[in-house]
């Protein structure tokens, strides 16, 4: 059987360093990976790209499609050329790079998967193995990528997902996928010593206790008979919700309008105030003795749930687990948190791994393990499929293995640290913003004058006035800075001292 490594559909396999040869197939809707080194020298030109698609066959069974998504490069001493250490993502990375904005009302998960593709999704990508009828009432995905979508749209309905070589959609019930054979002590399709197995007991729990907030009880309803004539403060057995208060002070009861304690005054529009924390209600004046108070509402209890497994208790002793999520304010949602810890805590928890050379398995699919000389038969979850070049022309495979309850914790453990999304509002409206990118070209027409001589004539005119003051006629001499006002009839003249002037001390 044949490895074949094609680079934009062109078979580049000669290229490959082929001992560098790994492909990873991780569980379901991991993304897988794929790794190798190849040379540049002599005719051979090929240099690596990022976004460049891989294509990796066994025979004529496609076992990876992606693309490049980072390479080193380096030289080779001695001459040996350029050489790139390349590592590849699988299909399912391109989709992560994609985000959703739209909102589907009354539509199923196939059909709501198949508009994403459609509409979102790059060019090449397919439904075909997309398979659930279960209607959705309303779902928004706001800025959301396809991975993400998807995966929402599987935890729905406990079904797995992923994307095979070819770009197509696998939407299926999780635990269906069979393995092609499986493992005894004689059947000969895997390395025998390599079977390993690790039984992990550390986190084994059968016994669990959730503590949530509170819940609305059912509907409760109280007479207070005022005894005196000094109280206007009442205590309540519980704190409420949806309370409403009546007065009776003789003559029938009347309803109370009800303001917040603290924060709310005593007015036309308010009767009463609640004290929701202190579980108490006030009036601005003492009743009194004989008025009748009617309360109702309902009480707020604090959530309990219990759960255990006896089976697990008398293998293994008692193993006990408290929770408190002040997020759970439902007796339904703490029940199912409850059983979910002890579905998936109960049992000493497993890993295995073995090796093989036989082809055909992949990651997400049930392996049974059926060995007398162990004393075990255990399914397995295949939890990855590493793929080494033994040889130019054959695969070995390093096959990680997990128990479903494994599974259920790792699940588990990756809804708690993954933030949950905003519950839908039926107002929500699923915003596309989009960038127009366009090319404006501006162009500039500039026209060169030439110098031209101009020759111009310019007429100068002075107009000179004489002092008319004659001879006979003498000046009045000032000191100071003076102008003549009217002109000319006025005889006061500036003078200068030692020339019109003389100064003459008495």
């Amino acid at each position: 059987m044949s490895i074949k490594v094609e680079i934009n559909s062109s078979d580049l396999s000669d290229n490959i360093v082929w001992n560098t040869l790994k492909v990873q197939q991780n569980m379901t809707s991991k993304v897988d990976v794929a790794t190798f080194t190849i040379r540049k020298y002599g005719d051979r030109t090929y240099t690596p790209q990022g976004g460049d698609e891989i294509e990796i066959f066994e025979g004529s069974n496609k076992i990876f499609g992606g693309e490049i998504t980072k390479f080193n490069e380096r030289v080779e001493s001695g001459g040996g050329g350029v050489v790139y250490d390349i590592i590849c993502n699988d299909h399912q990375f391109t989709l992560s790079n994609r985000l959703v904005s739209k909102s589907y009302a009354n539509e199923t998960i196939a059909d709501i998967i198949d508009d994403i593709i459609t509409n979102f999704a790059p060019a090449g990508f397919t439904t075909t193995n997309v398979t659930s009828t279960l209607v959705i009432e309303k779902i928004v995905f706001n800025q959301i990528d396809i991975t993400g979508c998807i995966r929402r749209l599987a935890d729905l309905v406990n079904y797995e997902w992923y994307v095979d070589p070819d770009k197509d959609i696998h939407f299926f019930q999780k635990f269906t996928n069979s393995a092609p054979f499986d493992l005894t002590d004689t059947s000969g399709n895997y390395i025998y010593k390599s079977l390993k197995r690790i039984v992990d007991s550390t986190q084994l729990v059968n016994q669990v206790v959730v503590r949530g907030a509170e819940y609305d009880g059912a509907t409760y309803t109280d007479i207070i008979t005022v005894k005196g004539n000094d109280s206007k403060s009442f205590d309540l057995p519980y704190r409420f919700s949806n309370l409403t208060v009546e007065l009776d002070t003789g003559g029938g009861f009347v309803s109370q309008q009800i303001g917040i304690d603290n924060i709310d005054d005593f007015g036309a529009s308010v009767d009463v105030l609640f004290n929701f924390a202190e579980k108490t209600i006030r009036w601005q004046s003492a009743l009194s003795d004989g008025d009748r108070i009617r309360f109702s509402g309902n009480p707020k209890v604090p959530v309990l749930a219990v759960s255990e497994d006896a089976a697990s208790k008398a293998e293994f002793g008692l193993r006990e687990k408290l929770i408190r999520d002040l997020s759970i304010e439902s007796l339904d949602v703490a029940r199912r948190r409850a059983i979910a810890e002890i579905d998936t805590y109960k049992d000493e928890i497993s890993d295995g791994s073995f090796k093989t050379y036989t082809s055909g398995l992949r990651s997400g699919m049930i392996i049974n393990v059926d060995s007398d000389n162990r004393d075990i038969d255990i399914n397995f979850l295949i939890k990855s499929v590493v793929f080494k070049t033994l040889t130019p022309e054959e695969f070995e495979y390093d096959v990680k293995l997990i128990t479903t309850r494994r599974y259920g914790l790792t699940e588990l453990l990756r809804n708690l640290f993954e933030p949950e999304p905003r519950p839908e509002d039926a107002e929500e409206v699923a915003e596309i913003i989009k960038t127009d990118f366009q090319t404006v070209t501006i162009t500039e027409l500039i026209t060169a004058v030439s110098a031209v001589t101009d020759i111009q004539t310019v007429t100068i005119t002075e107009s000179i006035s004489k002092d008319p003051l004659g001879a006979d006629t003498a000046p009045i001499w000032v000191v100071a800075d003076y102008i003549p006002s009217p002109w000319p009839t006025d005889t006061k003249r500036v003078g200068l001292v030692d020339r019109e002037m003389q100064v003459y001390s008495v």
